[in-house]
């Protein structure tokens, strides 16, 4: 399968795009296909507070969500730090799992395979 490369755009809360996406990474990552999502523009929200759910809630956050998937072999997660910058926040420290890229990582994303991919393309989904 050509490997899927999601780029989160939106704001972490209000809709449900951005819990959907990450979602749909883990799916396709657990059917064996490489899938990268890049948290960029307000995406990054996603990745920058403390956010709490209340004890009798059935579900996670968004940081809870990305901490409890990080570590599968297929799914690989990157913050573009230049939307940090612009924004004037910060990655939360506890985001290990999530690897800063900038603009040559970016690049490296979009316009070149993985090594140990046979496909010839990939896909790209924009939320």
């Amino acid at each position: 399968s050509p490997p899927l490369l999601i780029l989160v755009t939106r704001s972490p809360y209000g809709t449900e795009h951005v819990y959907g996406a990450i979602v749909f990474a883990v799916a396709c990552a657990h059917q064996g296909i490489l899938t990268r999502v890049v948290f960029l523009e307000d995406g990054i929200y996603s990745l920058t507070g403390k956010q709490k759910v209340s004890p009798d809630s059935v579900g996670f956050n968004i940081l809870d969500l990305i901490n409890k998937v990080a570590g599968n072999e297929n799914l690989h997660l990157f913050a573009f730090t230049p939307s940090f910058q612009r924004r004037g926040v910060t990655k939360n420290p506890n985001m290990n799992a999530v690897l800063d890229i900038g603009y040559p990582g970016l690049g490296k994303l979009l316009f070149y395979l993985p090594g140990n991919v046979l496909a010839t393309t990939q896909r790209v989904l924009i939320v």
